[in-house]
């Protein structure tokens, strides 16, 4: 009855948020609620695992949480490729949005609640990747439903977002703060609340927003074949879950093992979803074209994510061991370099945006744009291999290092998170549009494999060599990309 009251909405002739269609100012700001939810929790989630019982933790050694905390990333973005194919073929991705986000909101408080133990931390964890699997990166997809094939505004609106989003990258210190004033709970309580406001506002303006557009599954399973479908899924899901379980609680998996297997399979499983979606019966031949230099694209992210990895491990040890903490009189924490990328995010990201409105129909291709910004995410080990050389290790050097690594890469992302996203929503087959956003997102998973790999050739004392190798290898793919840009750009118009 709701899908017969919405009215279509011409979003070529809307411009009411600063030149884009005003939905956009939803998924922007649900892009908002969504990381401040996901950061502000993570951010804090790993020391109430392993703070003990007596002080308001769960006891946990601090092996297991990162174990525990590493388990679920890696099954999160499993979760998205089932999300995107409920999306999909069974709820549409205004229908996947409203169940997911409230699911999500429940996970988030069930965490708040206090004395819940690991019974309600498990359960929270599990109701998370229920939440991804009903939505996947459906909202994504339905920004891209704002944008008509052509429309030269699409990047700039993904920039928007990309800013948004990293604008939410901000929560640790707010939740961080909460957890250490007040207690733990407390501060997951607060990314609760900012979750279930995002999903508030998009439940009240979705149908004057978006009109009809997401409303139904873009490439519907029969109604005969829905319900059987659907309890495939389901049992699917229990089936693993039960064998997870069962294999953990018998010892014959270990944490440790578990998390290695997922983090190899997921490497694997997104080239096998490009190739399913490539050579489907529902993608057209001149579908199948446009998705040959997205691959070009998903391969180049995949390096940059590899790229990102060090600066979350071994460079974040860099920061704690051989950074003076002192910037211009104010004393820093290792973890304040956590931060940097955010700020850097949103600055860059800003610009990014407003360049690519402004040039209009004259911006760079994506593909260019992509070869550009990869050669930046090279830059930035390449970079950190002059400290190296030049330094000690019992000498410790100034933080300007890591501030203009950072520089250097985040650059790099402002030129390709958000343009990569976009070309997803770009050339995807109408009976993939949430899945291939989704396989966008799991180029994250295969660059997180891709440092797990790297890291074995990681030696003390040789580090310039190893940012050397990747550097080296992520300036190749760039190159790539930007010497045969102007190929890759006709085959995806």
């Amino acid at each position: 009855m709701i899908e017969k009251e919405v009215k279509h909405i011409d979003f070529t002739k809307d411009r009411r948020f600063i030149g884009h269609p005003k939905g956009m100012m939803v998924t922007s700001s649900m892009a908002l609620a969504h990381a401040f939810g996901n950061y502000g929790m993570s951010a804090i989630l790993i020391y109430y695992l392993y703070t003990a019982v007596a002080e308001g933790g769960l006891g946990f050694s601090q092996t297991n949480a990162a174990q525990f905390v590493n388990v679920y990333s890696s099954l999160s973005f499993m979760a998205g490729v089932i999300g995107g194919y409920v999306a999909d073929r069974f709820l549409g991705v205004r229908k996947a949005l409203t169940i997911g986000y409230a699911v999500k909101t429940v996970g988030y408080f069930l965490l708040a609640i206090p004395g819940g133990g690991p019974v309600l931390y498990l359960t929270s964890q599990f109701m998370l990747l229920v939440s991804g699997m009903c939505m996947g990166t459906s909202l994504y997809a339905l920004a891209g439903k704002l944008y008509e094939e052509g429309d030269d505004r699409r990047d700039g609106g993904f920039s928007i977002m990309y800013v948004m989003n990293n604008v939410g990258a901000v929560a640790p210190v707010i939740t961080g703060t909460i957890a250490q004033v007040l207690n733990y709970h407390i501060g997951f309580l607060f990314a609760a609340v900012i979750q279930l406001l995002g999903w508030i506002l998009y439940v009240l303006t979705q149908n004057s927003m978006f009109g009809d557009a997401g409303l139904k599954p873009d490439d519907p399973v029969s109604e005969d074949k829905r319900r059987k479908s659907f309890f495939k899924i389901a049992a699917a899901i229990f089936i693993f879950a039960a064998v997870v379980i069962g294999m953990l609680a018998s010892g014959i998996c270990t944490p440790t093992t578990l998390c290695n297997a997922v983090s190899i399979i997921s490497i694997f499983i997104p080239l096998a979803y490009l190739v399913y979606i490539y050579t489907s019966k529902k993608t057209t031949r001149e579908e199948a074209v446009r998705i040959i230099p997205f691959v070009f694209i998903f391969v180049a992210n995949c390096f940059n994510m590899m790229i990102w990895n060090q600066s979350t491990t071994i460079l974040a040890i860099y920061a704690a061991e051989r950074v003076n903490m002192n910037f211009f009189g104010l004393e820093l924490t290792p973890a304040a370099f956590q931060t940097v990328p955010a700020v850097f995010a949103v600055i860059f990201g800003i610009f990014a945006s407003g360049l690519w409105t402004k040039l209009g129909d004259k911006q760079p291709s994506t593909s260019l744009k992509f070869g550009i910004g990869t050669v930046f995410w090279a830059l930035g080990p390449l970079f950190m291999i002059i400290p190296f050389m030049l330094y000690s290790v019992d000498v410790k050097v100034s933080p300007m290092w890591l501030m203009i690594f950072y520089a250097l890469v985040i650059w790099g992302e402002a030129m390709t998170s958000p343009v990569g996203m976009s070309a997803s929503t770009k050339v995807a087959p109408v009976a993939f549009t949430a899945q291939m956003v989704t396989v966008w997102q799991l180029s994250q998973s295969t660059g997180s494999g891709l440092s797990a790999l790297a890291v074995n050739f990681y030696k003390e004392g040789s580090e310039s060599l190893y940012f050397l190798g990747i550097g080296g290898v992520t300036l190749f793919v760039g190159m790539i990309l930007w010497v045969f840009s102007r190929k890759l750009s006709e085959l995806m118009e």
